[in-house]
């Protein structure tokens, strides 16, 4: 948590720090609750410095104060200074239900209503998320504007009756339906001949709603997608992108922007906890999600300004995001608007989960300044109560009393604090107090003239088919495809039953060899019976990797071909002399030789010279080894 006035040097130490990121190839996020537009360029020149500038995705809420009605009327159509963004597309109806709660004011009277409208929103969500299911759309706020209406929800509920949807999605809807006071339900597919109370009841619910659907659509529609949009936050986290996202102060209310910072931080924190898994049935790489994307460094997420878009769900994120090595940064210029912004109690939660503070330049002693003396502590400090005055020739004079108090006080002073310079601060870390300056970057290293900043655009393609894939990958790599065809061509192979003529001859496919599983697991039981290979699992691992490697270089593809042997083949009479090999002695016929030879270094080059092997009659043969 960094507090600190303004001028205080919040955002430019806010740049210094974004170079650690930067140097470990990890991407960041940064929320700039008080936005302008030398923000985004200074980011994107030090991403340009670190070759990162095709990473950068930006969300972008400013307008400069333009008039839309000016916009549409000259019929400009210049492209939009943002990338385009659908919260809903890739949510879940938790999600999208929790994204809209957000946006309801807060701290205001008639909860009651506030209550029942977040019960209609859920029925809302519900169905409109199963119809875009099933019917392959993208849920966007666009739609949802259209059938948060009583006429498109009843329209909604009359579709599942008519598509037959099953009965857990048409619930929602239609309890919200018949709790509608005087609603009746025989006439749900004949609107004109509702009452008007229906209308006024669902009206006061649906209106908690319409002051932000109305803002979000009319005056950041550029924003705002109505497909899947540029940009997924949670690929932006998982595959280190920079993503900018742009919050006015000045040209929107206080609402808007706490509403618009809302919905951000909550997509964010929702679609962090998908990374917290619920399975608990399987292995590791099964079960535990964040193993997945776990890395040497974390991801830093730095929330500027705070206190204009605060909401409970960064308390929360606080206290849970670690373990998801997700590193959060917060900066705000006081305490008192972040409790403005929830209660009193959210805000000590948020202050006892911080465990670093930083103390820039504050200017009064009150909650904040508190906060930071609370965090740093007390030290005992020697006092001198009295001064003595002597008496001499030339005058008096004054020496110091010869009484030492030990008083305990605050590390940090207000007035240490407000004496501080721009970029200038206190850290607190577990109790010690570290007076910190932090790293300026010069205006000429964070601009260019001749280097023009580009917003990475997108296009939109839909999902290429199976068939077009496969139709794209050489034919070798189609036949290695385990599809279904091939999968129940073997199965009926061992499954099927035996014909007439196999039962004639009483042949029945037995068993499926495969040389190279057959040499590792020759190779693995061998390890087993040495003892120095019990707990050195590393040198298993070599040993086993130096087989595998040894038998694809020295067996050709006919003989790694997967074979059928049929064991059961009766034994041909014969009269000659020669006695008959067995059938056991067959099968060892089809292992490979070099199976019983030492395995070799791979480190050595390959000996090139033909090998000579002992015949069973005592001669030599020539062979040559072949390799693939």
């Amino acid at each position: 948590m960094f507090f600190a006035t303004t001028g205080g040097g919040k955002t430019e130490t806010t740049f210094a720090w974004l170079l650690n990121p930067l140097c470990w190839g990890r991407g960041f996020t940064f929320v700039d609750g008080k936005a302008q537009n030398d923000t985004t360029r200074t980011i994107w020149y030090l991403s340009r410095r670190f070759g990162r500038e095709d990473d950068i995705e930006v969300i972008n809420f400013m307008n400069g104060g333009k008039s839309r009605s000016e916009i549409i009327q000259s019929g400009e159509k210049s492209r939009p200074q943002s990338n385009t963004w659908n919260p809903f597309a890739f949510s879940t109806e938790a999600f999208t239900a929790e994204t809209m709660q957000s946006m309801l004011p807060q701290n205001v009277q008639g909860g009651e209503w506030q209550s029942r409208a977040i019960a209609m929103n859920k029925a809302l969500v519900f169905g409109t998320k199963f119809w875009c299911v099933r019917e392959g759309k993208t849920m966007s706020l666009q739609m949802l504007r259209e059938h948060m209406t009583l006429e498109g929800m009843a329209k909604l509920y009359c579709r599942g009756l008519d598509d037959q949807w099953p009965e857990e999605a048409i619930a929602p809807l239609r309890n919200y339906l018949q709790d509608v006071p005087g609603f009746d339900m025989s006439l749900v597919r004949t609107p004109s001949a509702w009452t008007e109370e229906p209308r006024k009841q669902h009206a006061y619910l649906s209106g908690q709603f319409s002051e932000t659907f109305t803002t979000f659509a009319e005056t950041f529609g550029d924003v705002f997608a109505a497909d899947a949009g540029d940009i997924d936050i949670r690929d932006s986290i998982h595959s280190d992108r920079i993503l900018i996202v742009m919050i006015p102060a000045l040209d929107t209310s206080a609402h808007t922007t706490s509403a618009l910072g809302r919905m951000f931080v909550t997509q964010q924190s929702m679609l962090l906890a998908r990374d917290l898994g619920y399975r608990l049935e399987g292995t590791d790489a099964q079960t535990l999600e964040v193993k997945k994307y776990k890395g040497s460094f974390p991801y830093i997420c730095i929330l500027d300004e705070v206190g204009a878009y605060y909401t409970d769900r960064i308390a929360v994120e606080a206290t849970q995001v670690r373990s998801l090595e997700f590193s959060l940064i917060m900066t705000a210029q006081d305490q008192e608007r972040i409790e403005g912004q929830t209660s009193a109690t959210n805000t000590a939660t948020l202050m006892q989960n911080a465990g670093t503070k930083f103390a820039g330049r504050i200017v009064s002693d009150d909650k904040t300044a508190r906060t930071v003396k609370n965090a740093a502590g007390e030290e005992a400090r020697a006092r001198m109560g009295s001064l003595q005055r002597h008496d001499g020739v030339m005058g008096e004079s004054w020496v110091d009393g010869n009484q030492i108090t030990i008083q305990m006080e605050s590390k940090i002073d207000v007035q240490d604090l407000i004496r501080l310079n721009a970029g200038e601060f206190f850290t607190v870390f577990q109790g010690d107090v570290v007076p910190s300056a932090s790293v300026y970057i010069p205006d000429s290293e964070k601009s260019c003239d001749s280097d023009p900043v580009v917003i990475n655009r997108y296009i939109s393609v839909e999902a290429p088919r199976l068939e077009r894939l496969r139709r794209l990958v050489p034919r070798t790599v189609q036949r290695r495809l385990p599809t279904p065809e091939h999968v129940s061509s073997i199965i009926g192979v061992l499954t099927a039953k035996p014909s007439r003529k196999r039962r004639k001859n009483r042949t029945e496919p037995y068993r499926i060899i495969d040389t190279f599983q057959r040499r590792l697991a020759t190779a693995q039981t061998s390890l087993d019976l040495l003892p120095q290979y019990d707990t050195d699992i590393e040198s298993r691992a070599n040993e086993l990797w130096k087989k595998a490697v040894h038998t694809i270089n020295n067996t050709t593809r006919e003989e790694r071909r997967v074979c059928y042997i049929t064991l059961n083949r009766p034994e041909e009479e014969h009269s000659g002399p020669e006695d008959i090999p067995s059938v056991k002695a067959i099968l060892n016929t089809l292992l490979p030789l070099e199976m019983l030879l030492p395995v070799p270094d791979l480190t050595a080059s390959p000996p090139h010279k033909k090998n000579v092997a002992q015949t069973p009659s005592g001669g030599k043969q020539e062979s040559r080894k072949k390799r693939f």
